[in-house]
């Protein structure tokens, strides 16, 4: 937030010095006439003088001599005059300087204020860490900003998005009715946005003390309608599926929402343990598998600190893609491990499904998940699902690429 006005303060002062600048500088000083004036009389003379010398030789007549002395006076003077008037400039205005610079920097704060979305720049570590009353005035501030948003909203009340940054706001400061009503205008403005409607079911369910059945459900389905892919309404409709014991739905809404992630990513090893769970994997029996990686002196090469290392297993028969893949640095050896189902690239494709399964860990200087020629490899099995303490050693190179 401190940035952002800086920055507008910053862009504020420039916009004011452009505009004060030509009423503030003084006009420079004009150059003086007399010099050109002397020097058109001193025209005037010669032609004088010429005109004298044709009159005496008798080239000029004396009529043609005087009505060239009264062209001449009437040119002198018409020059004069012409090189003498010059158009006056302005001078300073320090009144209407003033004027500009005490209305323009109001005037842009309480336009932002009005028109624009100042929640929008409150951010949780912009509170301070302190306790106590600090903590209470920025709690104070922050209602203020988003009561000054409500109040923006009630003067419009045609901005959806508007709408839905309030119902944030409220949800974020546990005003969970007040967020449910603002989450309603933002779907009654926008009602084909699923996302939308799946935040308007999760207040519902918060202010219905966690229940999913009845309106909330019906919002989702209508999310899921709009975008069968909108990740919280497939969470969400798991959840309900869960709550009403229809485990095969729940299974089929995880399923569905584990393939939108990435498998290496914490959201997706939550989902695959939800989706074990409505599988009804025993916990007290987790197919995992712990032991140490080392490397060996073997290896021929030391790795950089910031190589890429893979631990995974595979299936002995068939498809050599990973069952379970962790993912850290060669400088993490040597490395403590556990492979379990929440590793799983796929749900159908875990640990707990193998008898059997064989271990590798490669470091790869590319980062690539594909084994290339030169990374450095180790490998140990088969081993039995639930082992533990087993030890790989880096100790090969990989000599051709292949493929998982």
């Amino acid at each position: 937030m401190t940035t952002f006005w800086l920055l507008a303060a910053a862009l504020i002062a420039a916009a004011t010095a452009c505009l004060l600048w030509p009423l503030l500088r003084r006009p420079a000083p004009s150059a003086p006439a007399k010099p050109e004036r002397a020097l058109l009389i001193d025209v005037y003379h010669d032609q004088l003088r010429e005109l004298e010398r044709d009159l005496h030789a008798g080239t000029l007549s004396a009529a043609r001599h005087a009505a060239a002395r009264d062209e001449l006076g009437r040119r002198l003077l018409d020059e004069a005059t012409g090189s003498t008037t010059t158009p006056a400039r302005a001078g300073p205005s320090p009144l209407l300087a003033a004027v500009l610079l005490a209305a323009l920097p109001s005037a842009a704060i309480l336009l932002y204020l009005h028109l624009g979305n100042p929640v929008a720049l409150w951010r949780a570590d912009d509170l301070p860490a302190a306790s106590g009353s600090e903590h209470q005035l920025s709690g104070a501030q922050v209602e203020g900003m988003v009561n000054q948003l409500a109040q923006r909203l009630r003067e419009t009340p045609g901005d959806a998005q508007g709408w839905a940054m309030l119902a944030r706001s409220y949800t974020v400061l546990e005003r969970h009715a007040d967020a449910a009503a603002a989450y309603a205008r933002a779907v009654e403005l926008a009602p084909e946005v699923a996302a939308l409607r799946s935040d308007y079911a999760d207040v519902l369910a918060t202010v219905n003390g966690g229940v999913l059945d009845g309106a909330p459900m019906a919002q989702v389905r209508q999310a899921l309608a709009l975008d069968p892919d909108d990740p919280k309404g497939l969470a969400l409709a798991a959840g309900a599926a869960t709550e009403r014991g229809d485990a095969q739905a729940a299974i089929g809404y995880w399923e569905h929402l584990y393939r939108l992630l990435p498998p290496d990513s914490q959201t997706a090893a939550r989902i695959a343990a939800n989706l074990a769970a409505a599988r009804g994997t025993p916990d007290s029996a987790p197919a995992s598998i712990t032991g140490m990686v080392t490397l060996s002196d073997q290896a021929g090469r030391a790795p950089q600190a910031g190589d890429t290392l893979f631990v995974y297993a595979l299936p002995v028969n068939g498809p050599r893609m990973p069952l379970a893949v962790l993912r850290r640095q060669a400088r993490d050896l040597p490395l403590s491990f556990t492979l379990d189902d929440a590793m799983a690239m796929r749900p159908d494709h875990r640990l707990s499904g193998q008898q059997q399964v064989m271990l590798e860990a490669r470091i790869s200087a590319s980062g690539s998940a594909l084994p290339k020629a030169g990374d450095l490899v180790g490998r140990a099995g088969p081993v039995a699902v639930g082992s533990a303490g087993v030890r790989i050693a880096i100790d090969g190179k990989v000599e051709g690429t292949a493929t998982q």
